[in-house]
């Protein structure tokens, strides 16, 4: 077979600031300078990106049996399209979360999910390698019979960070008390919930303290109820709901914050934890799924929801300037491994060794 100098990326929904979207666009500037021809094609697509990222069904193999990067987080039509095509595939794995999460809330995700389980295990066969971002997604990839398999972490991109925050969002919460920070959708395994009751804890030690929950409504009904929760803990103001922000307001909310919190009992990564260890906060986060992992020994991690011992552990965190200080030199030396020269050579490693089992 003739080398591959084509090598399109798959990804389900392309939106900006999202971590899937934004490794896609580094891989394919890594897959372009290496001389490849590369696009990304996706089933939804932001306005914004409309003429970055194709529709996936505008995609036709160059030859019989082409090797295409599918990026797998979540049951679609567009992996079904693909196996449909005569392709072969470089898998990099998310994580699809499990149903168990969503079936109390939105019985349509709830089957999107499952959906992409069982999708997994149909693209086994046609996968010459498997990269999950984690080890814990590695080892899914393993238990669910992918014999080929590797760790690519996410990438941290510098340029998308060094930006000018958003002065008017700075100039409004600045000052007052001390401000948590979470990023993430609003989805039932992030645990939002958690946080807003561990506010209520921390608010007896600091009155003025706010939370900022930044992230898309991904499952209303949730979404809703964490409304609804803060509303009846007497949090209503405290409690910022931001949304999907730019990106020069999730600059903006990490310069504002003082600890990053995670209550997350679901993460096949968690990029939001390195962006943190990037800004140098200080972060706390429960040890659940791939967080130790990404955590990789830096900031501090709990195993139990005692909220108010917690409430004191934020305290302490943000108060103690020498505990402090050792937290973010620590995460500043683990945000190294995530830069782009740690993660390219990772990268141009299993590339290589993808396409040579493809040439098999």
């Amino acid at each position: 077979m003739r080398d591959q100098r084509t090598l399109h990326q798959f990804i389900i929904g392309a939106t900006p600031g999202d971590a899937i979207t934004d490794q896609a666009f580094v891989i394919q500037r890594w897959l372009r300078e290496a001389g490849f021809q590369s696009e990304i094609y996706a089933e939804s697509i932001h306005p914004s990106l409309l003429r970055k990222v194709k529709p996936y069904r505008d995609y036709r193999p160059a030859r019989p049996g082409e090797l295409v990067i599918l990026h797998h987080s979540i049951g679609s039509d567009l992996v079904d399209h693909l196996l449909a095509q005569n392709v072969h595939f470089l898998i990099v794995y998310h994580n699809v979360t499990p149903p168990c999460f969503f079936q109390p809330f939105d019985p349509s995700l709830t089957r999107q999910v499952s959906r992409g389980r069982e999708q997994l295990q149909s693209l086994r066969k046609r996968t010459v390698l498997a990269l999950g971002v984690s080890s814990f997604n590695e080892t899914e990839l393993r238990h669910a019979g992918y014999a080929h398999t590797g760790v690519l972490p996410i990438v941290l991109d510098p340029a998308q960070y060094d930006l000018e925050p958003n002065s008017d969002l700075l100039a409004r919460y600045q000052g007052g008390g001390v401000k948590l920070l979470f990023v993430g959708r609003l989805v039932p395994n992030k645990r939002q919930e958690d946080l807003i009751k561990l506010l209520w804890y921390y608010r007896r030690i600091d009155p003025e303290a706010r939370l900022f929950l930044v992230g898309p409504p991904w499952v209303p009904s949730y979404a809703e109820w964490l409304q609804e929760l803060a509303e009846m803990l007497g949090l209503a103001d405290a409690v910022v709901f931001a949304g999907h922000v730019s990106q020069q307001d999730l600059v903006a909310y990490y310069r504002l914050a003082d600890i990053y919190v995670s209550m997350s009992e679901h993460e096949g990564f968690g990029k939001p934890l390195i962006e943190s260890m990037y800004f140098g906060i200080p972060v706390l986060a429960y040890a659940a799924a791939g967080v130790p992992e990404t955590m990789g020994g830096a900031g501090v991690l709990f195993r139990e929801k005692d909220y108010e011992a917690l409430a004191e552990l934020v305290d302490i965190i943000v108060k103690d300037e020498t505990l402090r200080n050792r937290i973010v030199a620590r995460e500043r030396e683990r945000v190294k491994e995530f830069l782009e020269p740690s993660v390219r050579q990772k990268w141009e490693e299993y590339l290589n060794l993808a396409i040579e089992c493809h040439k098999r």
